[in-house]
């Protein structure tokens, strides 16, 4: 996501001198007042753009990658086909190349982009749209069995987190059921889970080092994600539905992890929480805090 913003930006600065040039042209050939008027209506329609982009990067967690990197294609070619249309009536205008049909089918093309883009998104919108929800009945099997796979996973990796006497079971899951257990869904199949329990955390009463939150705050637990769906960026977006629901409750955010985790502490630093310092749970688990102020 980070080099198509990059990509973006350079994409911008060439528009911008583009655009520069334009004018420029404009000034020099004593362009008429439609040409002036074009060159305004496409910076309209880039401005547009922008902010279509922006809301789309903004509600980007609520849908699959693959259904967001998509839309963005598209949108992008929507873009450059507006772009491209008006930037050769404009010169057309100011040259006359005199190629009238080719202005026609650039238009066309822009339609049937237009109409293929809505017919996309209008067909593949509710099955691309996650749910996040708090857990019910139906859901303890799936959220045992990826609980069984993480605590594969963190043993493969020689992490001494969730082994032995501390292998999640039925009784965790009932412990929580209904109360702060919550499930991130995708195609009707549970993705992700997490534990979010409110209230002050006795644990994390006592650190080795500071928290930069206050009270009233959420204590995240149990983040774990599907084998079949890792590497969608699932995790990440289940994190950003927790941040709204702490928006929503004023709430702060307080997490812990293994200090042998190293994948799971790159991701909690990559969600933009800070470290704190140590605290021990149930009286002799020793994990990393971490934090992120929401109240400001």
């Amino acid at each position: 996501m980070n080099s198509f913003y990059k990509n973006k930006n350079i994409t911008d600065y060439v528009k911008l001198i583009l655009l520069g040039i334009m004018f420029l042209l404009s000034f020099v050939f004593k362009a008429s007042t439609g040409d002036y008027i074009l060159l305004i209506v496409l910076i309209l329609i880039e401005f547009a753009f922008k902010i279509g982009f922006k809301y789309i990067n903004s509600i980007s967690y609520t849908i699959s990658n693959k259904f967001y990197k998509n839309i963005l294609n598209m949108l992008n070619i929507i873009n450059f086909e507006f772009e491209f249309l008006f930037i050769y009536i404009f010169f057309d205008s100011i040259f006359e190349f005199n190629i009238k049909y080719l202005v026609g089918i650039i238009f066309g093309i822009l339609v049937m982009s237009i109409i293929f883009f809505s017919f996309f998104v209008s067909l593949n919108l509710k099955y691309e749209v996650l749910t996040f929800r708090m857990a019910n009945e139906s859901d303890r099997e799936s959220i045992l069995e990826i609980y069984l796979e993480g605590a594969e996973s963190l043993k493969n990796d020689g992490v001494d987190q969730w082994q032995g006497q501390y292998v999640p079971s039925f009784k965790d899951i009932d412990e929580h059921l209904g109360i702060d257990l919550y499930v991130l869904e995708y195609h009707r199949k549970i993705v992700s889970t997490v534990c979010l329990v409110e209230g002050i955390d006795e644990d994390y009463e006592n650190i080795k080092g500071k928290w930069n939150t206050s009270i009233p705050y959420i204590s995240i637990h149990k983040v774990a994600t599907s084998n079949k769906y890792k590497k969608q960026s699932f995790a990440k977006k289940m994190m950003s539905y927790i941040e709204n629901l702490a928006k929503r409750k004023r709430m702060d955010l307080r997490i812990d992890t293994h200090k042998d985790n190293k994948k799971m502490r790159n991701f909690i630093i990559s969600c933009g929480y800070k470290y704190t310092g140590e605290v021990v749970l149930q009286g002799e688990l020793e994990r990393l805090a971490y934090d992120k102020v929401i109240v400001k």
